[in-house]
């Protein structure tokens, strides 16, 4: 596995995915590699939750730097473990998403005949997905959902106390409003 010590990144790739960078070496045991970047406090509690686990991690703020004119924290974390545990952290990261996924697909297909989709939003599915959804788009949805390969919680939205889901599948995504089971937003990978 190679490492790029500018992003401390491991990777099997010969350029560096993050920085694009060919001056790479070989991975030690004791190089600390990125893992994943989340919100500040989703970051912490997730370095909480794999030091938990037996995993070592450190944390490091990141963001777009704006803040820290202001002297605010910045708005995210940058989550790195040692080489020799960063199979064990990913799996970990995976088991995580999967459960989470069975959560949001279990909660979304008991409250399926609740999804609402605005007529606008109707007609770009049908012409967008060029008549994959066939003619009754709430039954697509629902096969859609039942389908996904990633359910997430996209945190709160700015007005009110909603929050989004965000429903990935085959390149293909579609954004519902948890609480009131409103279809905001598809986009249809090119195919």
């Amino acid at each position: 596995m190679n490492y790029c010590e500018n992003c401390q990144v491991a990777t099997d790739l010969p350029r560096c995915p993050c920085c694009g960078g060919k001056k790479l070496r070989e991975a030690r045991s004791e190089d600390y590699c990125l893992l994943i970047e989340k919100k500040a406090m989703d970051g912490e509690m997730l370095a909480d939750v794999l030091r938990g686990n037996g995993i070592e991690c450190v944390t490091m703020p990141s963001g777009s730097g704006v803040r820290t004119a202001f002297a605010a924290p910045l708005e995210n974390r940058k989550l790195f473990v040692p080489w020799r545990s960063l199979e064990q952290a990913k799996a970990y990261l995976r088991e995580a998403a999967d459960t989470e996924t069975e959560k949001w697909r279990q909660y979304l297909s008991e409250n399926a005949d609740k999804l609402h989709i605005p007529p606008k939003l109707e007609k770009k599915v049908v012409k967008k997905s060029k008549g994959a959804c066939g003619e009754d788009v709430a039954e697509f949805f629902r096969r859609f959902i039942a389908s996904a390969d990633r359910i997430k919680d996209g945190g709160m939205r700015r007005i009110g106390d909603n929050f989004e889901l965000f429903c990935y599948a085959n390149g293909d995504t579609v954004i519902i409003d948890g609480k009131t089971l409103k279809i905001l937003s598809v986009s249809f990978q090119k195919r």
